[in-house]
């Protein structure tokens, strides 16, 4: 499923979320959600935005087309100028295989959960379209990484942990792309914690909340599996009844269904 280095390919996409490992306030619940409170969490992580001057999203995002997954790990080389000055530089280099465990132990966990499907990049002559970027934590906001603003960069990286950002079809309200920037820097357990996090909301729940309930989808805690609540989640919005581009209003009365349904059911 996971090719470690192949080129990225340009491509032409009608829209972009962003999104960083960072909280959101949300009214608490029982640590036994019931169906109104996963409701309200469903909700907030695949409408709702935590970015000022971002407007929140109206209908919903998913993926359709196959998961090509590309995995590149970069450290940094010291660089001279011509007056005599170094710098720090990008330089791709071999992944960890560590790293390439917990993200094939994950992709599997989310494929069986959504049903998608993954193709090898050697075996297409389409792009990549899921791309994982592990790097130093001075290079997080390296314009080189992602073909975006710098300022954009720096508002995504200057947190140190790490980020995604997912360009969307507008009308079709289909995923197109993603790509998602590690810190390496960090113990083994967190970074694990954030290539879950990043992997799970880039299939269209994009959005953190800051639930009474263990949930990748908070800052509480450095989870490194997913919870009963948060297979709910993901499970609900791939059901074949919500439809990408679903105006909210009417996700929302489907999506309650869906997840009374699955609360009886999942174990």
């Amino acid at each position: 499923m996971i090719k470690k280095m192949m080129r990225l390919g340009i491509m032409i996409l009608a829209g972009l979320i962003l999104a960083p490992c960072s909280g959101y306030a949300e009214p608490s619940g029982a640590t036994n959600p019931s169906v109104d409170e996963l409701t309200v969490q469903f909700r907030s992580i695949v409408f709702g935005t935590e970015f000022k001057g971002f407007k929140a999203l109206d209908r919903i995002k998913k993926w359709n087309s196959p998961l090509r997954i590309v995995v590149k790990a970069y450290g940094e080389i010291s660089t001279p100028d011509s007056d005599g000055n170094t710098s720090l530089k990008l330089q791709q280099k071999r992944v960890d295989p560590l790293y390439l465990q917990y993200i094939q132990r994950h992709l599997e966990t989310l494929v069986s959960l959504t049903n998608l499907r993954t193709e090898d990049v050697k075996d297409t002559d389409e792009p990549p379209n899921f791309e994982i970027k592990i790097v130093p934590r001075s290079q997080l906001t390296n314009p080189n990484l992602v073909a975006v603003g710098a300022k954009l960069l720096r508002r995504l990286g200057g947190q140190g942990g790490c980020y995604f950002l997912m360009w969307h079809n507008q009308e079709q309200g289909l995923i197109d792309r993603v790509v998602i920037v590690v810190n390496a820097d960090r113990i083994k357990s967190r970074t694990e914690h954030c290539l879950l996090e990043e992997m799970t909301q880039s299939l269209g729940l994009p959005n953190d909340t800051d639930s009474a309930w263990t949930s990748i989808f908070s800052n509480e805690g450095h989870i490194t599996s997913l919870t009963r609540s948060d297979r709910i989640m993901i499970k609900a919005l791939y059901d074949p009844r919500l439809k990408p581009s679903m105006e909210r209003e009417e996700a929302m009365k489907i999506a309650r269904r869906i997840i009374g349904e699955l609360n009886r059911t999942m174990p």
